[in-house]
C-alpha cells in the first residue's frame, strides 16, 4: 500500500485538516497520530485555524500549531518533515497559507504528501491521492489505514485513544448515525471501536450538549428569520456579526442550526448565511432526495457531498443571500 510505503520511510510527520476543523478532520488526526507514535515517528499537528470549543476535549488538542506565516516554528515544522498528511479534504486551498509552503516543499524534492478524503472532486496535488467518495468519513478510512499498518508493521495499534479519535470523526460526519452512507460497515467498524474503550456518551456529551446562554439566544435569533420558499422545499436563514457580537458566541455555535431547517419534512433544500469579519460569506448546505448542492458551493470555490457542502462566498451577506437563494430555487426547475 503506497501510503504505508511512504509513512514507512518517514523520521517526521506533519498531520493537518481542513479550516474551519470538524469532528471528521481533527478525529482522524487524533486516530493517526496515536497510531503514529506507536511507531515511533515525530508527529506533529498543523492546522490552518483554531480547534472548535467543543472538539477540544479531543487528545492531542491541546498540542496543535495554528499556522502562522510570521512564526518561524511553524514553517520550521514542515521544513524539517518528510511527509505531509492532509486529511479530510482534497482541496489543498482549504489549508490556507499552509498550501503553498507544502506545495514548495514537494516541488524541492523534500517533503511528500498524502491525501485521505471522502469527498468529490479531488485536485491533482499528493504523491498518494486516497479520496473514496462512498465513505461516510475520512475516519472510515483513517480506521482502514491503521487496521493496514497493524498487518505491516506486525503491531496492534487500536488503543483507546485512536478509538476516540476515530469513533468522533464517523459519529460527527454521519450525523451520530443517521445519514444515508450508515452503513452495516460502519456499525461494524463502531463496535470495534466501542470494544477498544469508547465512551459513546462522554463523546456524545462533548460535541453536541456545549450549549451556552449565549448559543441558545443565537438559536432564537436565527430561527426568526428564517424563510421558507418553493413550497416548503427550500428553508434558509442568515446569521450576522451583529447577532454573534450580541450573545457572545463564535462560528462554532452556528452548526446545529441547520438540523432545525431539514427537521422539516418537506425541506429538500436547507442553507445558512453567516456574515464573515471579512465582509464575506460562509454558506452551508443541506439537502435531501438528488438535489446536488454541492454543485453550488463549488462555483464559489467550495465543495463536499451531493447532500452536504459548503464555500465562503467573497460577497457581502445580503448579495450572496439573493444569489444563492437564486441557484438553488433553479434545482427544482427542469432542465
Amino acid at each position: 500500500m503506497p501510503v504505508i510505503e511512504l509513512i514507512d520511510g518517514a523520521k517526521r510527520v506533519v498531520i493537518s485538516t481542513h479550516e474551519n476543523s470538524d469532528g471528521d478532520g481533527l478525529g482522524s488526526e487524533v486516530a493517526l497520530v496515536a497510531a503514529l507514535k506507536q511507531l515511533g515517528k515525530d508527529v506533529h499537528l498543523v492546522n490552518p485555524t483554531v480547534i472548535p470549543k467543543n472538539y477540544q476535549f479531543l487528545p492531542f488538542m491541546n498540542t496543535v500549531a495554528v499556522f502562522d506565516e510570521q512564526n518561524e516554528s511553524h514553517i520550521q515544522r514542515l521544513h524539517d518533515a518528510d511527509l505531509f498528511i492532509l486529511l479530510d479534504t482534497n482541496n489543498i486551498g482549504r489549508t490556507r497559507a499552509i498550501k503553498n509552503h507544502v506545495l514548495e516543499l514537494r516541488d524541492a524534492g523534500t517533503l511528500k504528501i498524502v491525501c485521505i478524503d471522502h469527498h468529490l472532486d479531488p485536485q491533482d496535488f499528493a504523491d498518494v491521492m486516497v479520496c473514496i467518495s462512498a465513505s461516510a468519513a475520512t475516519g472510515e478510512l483513517a480506521y482502514e489505514l491503521v487496521r493496514e499498518m497493524e498487518r505491516y508493521f506486525e503491531k496492534p495499534l487500536l488503543n483507546k485513544t485512536v478509538a476516540t479519535g476515530l469513533y468522533t470523526a464517523v459519529m460527527t460526519d454521519t450525523a451520530s448515525f443517521k445519514l444515508p452512507k450508515t452503513s452495516p460497515r460502519i456499525h461494524r467498524l463502531t463496535a470495534e471501536l466501542l470494544e477498544a474503550g469508547v465512551a459513546p456518551m462522554e463523546i456524545y456529551d462533548s460535541v453536541y450538549n456545549t450549549l451556552t446562554p449565549g448559543a441558545l439566544k443565537l438559536i432564537g435569533l436565527a430561527i426568526g428569520n428564517i424563510q421558507i420558499l418553493e413550497e416548503n422545499a427550500i428553508a434558509y436563514l442568515s446569521v450576522t456579526q451583529a447577532m454573534l457580537q450580541e450573545t457572545g458566541v463564535g462560528l462554532s455555535d452556528t452548526e446545529r442550526l441547520l438540523e432545525y431547517l431539514m427537521g422539516m419534512s418537506k425541506t429538500m433544500i436547507a442553507m445558512m448565511f453567516i456574515e464573515l469579519p471579512d465582509g464575506k460569506t460562509k454558506i452551508s448546505f443541506r439537502s435531501r432526495a438528488d438535489y446536488a448542492v454541492n454543485e453550488i458551493a463549488k462555483r464559489y470555490g467550495g465543495g463536499g457531498h451531493r447532500n452536504a457542502a459548503g464555500c465562503t462566498a467573497p460577497m457581502p451577506l445580503n448579495e450572496t443571500i439573493s444569489r444563492v437563494v437564486k441557484e438553488a430555487s433553479e434545482l427544482f426547475r427542469p432542465a
